[in-house]
């Protein structure tokens, strides 16, 4: 995993590259709760104005509206279209397309991440969280510059430093699961040790390697896709890049208790199908997260917490998604995903001849 210097990066120059390299750039967010409807409308009009207005960097911005448990989608839709976004649609509308028929709640983000890929044409796809104060727009642009400028780069992973909206430090998760990931997959995947913060929304990722990938459902999608994404890449194929200071809402502790939870079962997963692997190839993930009762007996069970937190019974979701390659509704889009591609680089072509 090699660390870029942001301050290398030249931001005037994505135009030119991504079209002599023939990449187009998808930015998706997944959206959900009434956290990001305080921020996603002003954060795409944002977004918006700079890389796609005054700026051709972005060829599509997308949004996915994951609802929350009570199906309140908290007007996501409408304030994401009225700021401006490509596209932005419910998730349980696009889900059963290319994943069959589930509980929409069952995938969460995960879920939505898939959907977003599914609609989108970008060759490469900017993932990019929802629930963002004090936003700064350099944060699509270091992270369209990076995978530009080098046409090898296949997955460049954003760090950045974490505060909440009162000032306080963030990223509580990310840092308690440092030791869990060297423990359990550096002997795997030892770039993962070397990744400053694994569990950030803001990544690129290029859009045929994200279909090529099985992912956990639930909570450890980021694990799961950018561990499996580092496996199946080269190292020269990935990067990481510091991105402008990061203000979160942040999440309640009794959402943080769930997350880890759930998390921990996903590299349970991982460890055993690397293990796994090492005797029988054409294992899959899927198969290990299907199996993981007799892998790991007892191991799988509610989450118990003191008195205080929510006493809702939360089970992890263990499912892992099959990859989307697989998926026929993806593969008949293929086709149409490849002529939008070709119409924006054309467009974007016929904009810098027009603005010499």
């Amino acid at each position: 995993m090699q660390t870029l210097d942001p301050t290398t990066l030249d931001l005037d120059a994505i135009e030119e590259d991504r079209l002599t390299r023939g990449i187009t750039l998808s930015l998706l967010i997944p959206a959900r709760g009434p956290e990001s409807a305080k921020t996603l409308g002003n954060m795409i009009a944002q977004l918006r104005d700079r890389w796609m207005r005054d700026r051709h960097v972005l060829d599509e911005i997308g949004v996915i509206v994951d609802p929350t448990s009570d199906g309140d989608e908290h007007g996501l839709v409408e304030i994401a279209e009225e700021a401006g976004a490509s596209w932005a649609v419910r998730g349980e509308n696009v889900l059963a397309a290319h994943a069959g028929s589930e509980a929409p709640a069952l995938g969460g983000k995960a879920g939505a991440m898939r959907s977003l890929a599914y609609l989108a044409f970008g060759s490469r796809l900017i993932f990019h969280d929802s629930d963002l104060e004090n936003y700064d727009t350099t944060t699509v642009g270091r992270l369209a510059a990076a995978v530009t400028a080098d046409e090898g780069l296949m997955f460049v992973n954003g760090s950045s430093p974490r505060l909440t909206g009162s000032g306080q430090p963030g990223g509580r998760t990310t840092e308690m699961l440092r030791s869990l990931y060297s423990k359990q997959l550096s002997g795997y995947v030892p770039a993962i040790t070397r990744t400053y913060q694994p569990l950030i929304g803001e990544f690129v990722l290029d859009a045929d390697v994200f279909a090529a990938l099985a992912f956990s459902r639930g909570y450890g999608v980021e694990t799961s896709v950018k561990v499996l994404a580092m496996d199946l890449l080269a190292p020269e194929e990935c990067a990481q890049v510091e991105l402008p200071i990061k203000y979160q809402v942040g999440q309640h502790y009794h959402d943080l208790v769930k997350q880890f939870h759930e998390i921990s079962f996903t590299v349970d997963v991982l460890e055993a199908y690397f293990q796994r692997r090492q005797v029988d190839p054409r294992v899959t993930v899927c198969e290990i997260a299907d199996d993981y009762d007799l892998l790991f007996p007892g191991r799988k069970y509610p989450l118990h917490r003191p008195p205080g937190y929510d006493q809702v019974d939360f089970v992890p979701r263990l499912g892992f998604y099959p990859p989307l390659a697989s998926s026929p509704a993806y593969q008949a889009r293929m086709p149409e995903i490849m002529a939008a591609r070709h119409a924006a680089l054309d467009a974007l072509g016929h904009k810098m001849r027009t603005s010499a």
